[in-house]
C-alpha cells in the first residue's frame, strides 16, 4: 500500500471519528484538514478565504468543531464574500 493511500485512509477514519464528537470539542490542524479535505499546510497558513479564525492560544491552532461544521454548511458565495 503506498503512502498516499495510507494517508487518505487515515483521513477518512479521522473524519468518521470526528462525526461522533460534540460541537464544543477543540480540534487542531490535522483534524480540520481531515474534516474539510484541505491540506494541513493550507489551513496552517490560513489561506482559505472566509475560513473561521482559530481560538487564540499560546502554541497550536485550534478551532471548535461546531464552528468548522457550521462553516462547511455555509454556501460558497457567503464563504468567499461573493454574491449569489
Amino acid at each position: 500500500m503506498d503512502t498516499e493511500h495510507k494517508d487518505t485512509e487515515r483521513n477518512y477514519r479521522l473524519a468518521e471519528s470526528l462525526e461522533r464528537l460534540g460541537d464544543d470539542v477543540l480540534v487542531g490542524v490535522e483534524e480540520v484538514a481531515a474534516f474539510t479535505g484541505f491540506a494541513p499546510i493550507t489551513i496552517q497558513q490560513r489561506r482559505i478565504k472566509g475560513f473561521p479564525t482559530p481560538i487564540p492560544g499560546p502554541r497550536k491552532l485550534k478551532w471548535k468543531l461546531g464552528v468548522i461544521r457550521a462553516w462547511g454548511r455555509t454556501p460558497a458565495q457567503q464563504k468567499s464574500g461573493g454574491r449569489a
